[in-house]
């Protein structure tokens, strides 16, 4: 079973409506002291049944003008195993997960275990390059000129985005990984990618 909670940010709001109400000490960003174990008693019940089924919990709370340090994201990140964090992507228009504050706690035990061997090597490296296609999004900004590998990371980044990150991509684990190498093969040589030999090996298709 999977339960959805909506709008978050509404119900906390409302919890801190009504503690402000009751004269009550309001904490960080007028919330009340409580709002970590209200939220908990929400967030932390994902059951797995010995007889089989489960119940999964996705909790959706919007940001108070984008601000994720505001106490409800603040709270909840702090309490949940994960979180998927979105954001517009004006270069292709589309809502992405944003990978830099996206997080699982738990991904380690799964990656490369339950999926296939290369998964972590190709998580770290395409998070590597799109962090390199920020900074030249930022240089960009800024008026200094860029290199030819700040060109070519910020052309994997926008593919990468349109292809992996965007949230209308609807694909399996194998087709994401392989979708990564082709875009690592497209945008960059292998000593720039710095994967494993034995992947490469595997993966790295000849031209």
């Amino acid at each position: 079973m999977l339960v959805l909670l909506t709008d978050m940010t509404l119900y906390c709001d409302a919890l801190s409506i009504v503690s402000n109400r009751m004269d009550q000490i309001p904490s960080k960003d007028s919330m009340p002291g409580s709002l970590y174990s209200d939220l908990a008693k929400l967030y932390e019940k994902a059951v797995q049944f010995p007889e089989g089924g489960s119940i999964t919990i996705i909790a959706v709370t919007t940001l108070s003008g984008g601000d994720i340090t505001h106490a409800i994201p603040d709270n909840t990140g702090y309490i949940t195993e994960g979180q998927l964090f979105l954001k517009r992507d004006t270069d292709i228009s589309k809502v992405i997960v944003d990978p830099f504050r996206s997080l699982s706690r738990l991904k380690q035990l799964v990656i490369g275990k339950k999926t296939r061997a290369d998964h972590p090597q190709v998580m770290n490296t395409a998070v590597r390059l799109y962090a390199d296609a920020a900074n030249a999004k930022t240089k960009l900004e800024n008026g200094f000129d860029l290199s030819d590998y700040d060109e070519r990371t910020l052309a994997f980044a926008k593919e990468y985005s349109e292809e992996i990150l965007a949230i209308d991509v609807n694909i399996d684990t194998d087709t994401m990984l392989d979708t990564a190498w082709k875009l690592f093969q497209a945008h960059f040589s292998k000593a720039e990618i710095g994967i494993k030999d034995e992947f490469m090996k595997l993966y790295w298709k000849k031209a």
